[in-house]
């Protein structure tokens, strides 16, 4: 959330209700559009484009267009998948369980710019084809189960640890492949 804008006291309550310009965000598709792009001429994967390619992260939102993913011919490198809504925003899925929506909010009192939601998107794809992104479910043998990533690079540090319900946290783990990864650099094409 922005300080700048609204003073040292914060918004008021009614601009957390509040998208007063959304197409502010329109220019992310555009960006969103370029960066997959270059990341294919960049890197040794294979793209496809369509609903139900991944319909967890399709689920609860109105898509503008299909998705598009990016999966690296190297396993041991984490997938991505955009998804684009018609708010606009994005909805990223990174690796394997990591999805975050640019904006994370879009409404008036949080102030997200398209510039400033670009900065981070393009940070998140350098350090995902770079190999600096890992994530994990953890499920204790006692108390609640957590999923987390992380992201990093000279210029910043991403993360994100939340709670998970144990039965989803086991769903998800079972889909195969083990509760942790830490994704290798993408290939670059040859």
């Amino acid at each position: 959330m922005s300080r700048h804008r609204w003073g040292a006291e914060g918004p008021p309550l009614e601009a957390y209700s509040r998208v007063t310009n959304a197409e502010r965000f329109a220019p992310l598709h555009v960006v969103a559009a370029e960066l997959l792009d270059e990341l294919e001429l960049k890197f040794d994967v294979e793209r496809a484009q369509g609903y139900g390619l991944d319909s967890e992260l399709e689920e609860g939102w109105k898509p503008a267009r299909p998705p598009v993913t990016l999966v690296p011919r190297d396993v041991r490198a984490g997938p991505l998948v955009v998804g684009f809504s018609v708010f606009p925003g994005l909805r990223i899925r990174f690796g394997r369980w990591c999805m975050m929506a640019f904006p994370a909010c879009g409404c008036d009192a949080c102030d997200e710019t398209a510039e400033s939601e670009s900065e981070q998107l393009k940070a998140l794809f350098e350090n995902l084809t770079a190999g600096r992104f890992r994530e994990a479910i953890r499920i204790p043998a006692h108390g609640g189960a957590s999923k987390e990533w992380e992201s990093w690079s000279a210029a910043g540090r991403y993360a994100q640890v939340s709670e998970l319900d144990r039965d989803r946290a086991r769903q998800l783990v079972a889909g195969g492949g083990g509760s942790s990864y830490y994704w290798m650099p993408w290939p670059r094409r040859k």
